[in-house]
């Protein structure tokens, strides 16, 4: 099941412009652009959050639980990486600039900055954390 679904791409895409850059019956190349934008993603933020979750497909008749921010970076990075194989010297600039802010914004969450998605958790449902403490001095026997 896919995490986006067609409807989520109207806020961004012109269906006109959908058929220009995939114009396959079954979006084959949406779907593939679709999956190396959550992997891009994943590769960001699979060391503090939970990328099971946040990827997690809307259930049909149920309320959206979906991160509205990912679902819009999802679509960007997945946009940007159709245009750059069908026209790659014709990519508009908004899709340029959309996605240069969505790799700067990973690139921050990497490096620390916060964010509001579900934190990794163990068995016993305690957050995970990445901070790992340690020291270059070496252990001293302080026995006398």
């Amino acid at each position: 099941m896919r995490f986006l679904a067609d409807e989520d791409y109207s806020v961004q895409l012109r269906t006109e412009i959908a058929r220009i850059i995939d114009a396959t019956e079954d979006r084959v190349k949406l779907v593939r652009a679709e999956g190396m934008a959550i992997a891009q993603i994943r590769n960001h933020l699979s060391g503090r959050y939970d990328c099971a979750k946040i990827f997690a497909p809307a259930v049909a008749d149920e309320p959206d639980t979906r991160d509205q921010y990912v679902v819009m970076l999802v679509i960007d990075l997945a946009l940007y990486h159709l245009w750059s194989k069908e026209a790659a010297n014709n990519i508009p600039k908004h899709r340029e600039l959309r996605y240069n802010d969505a790799l700067e914004w990973l690139k921050d969450v990497q490096n620390g900055k916060d964010a509001d998605l579900p934190a990794n958790t163990d068995s016993a449902g305690n957050e995970v954390s990445d901070v790992r403490i340690y020291s270059l001095r070496t252990q001293g026997d302080n026995q006398y």
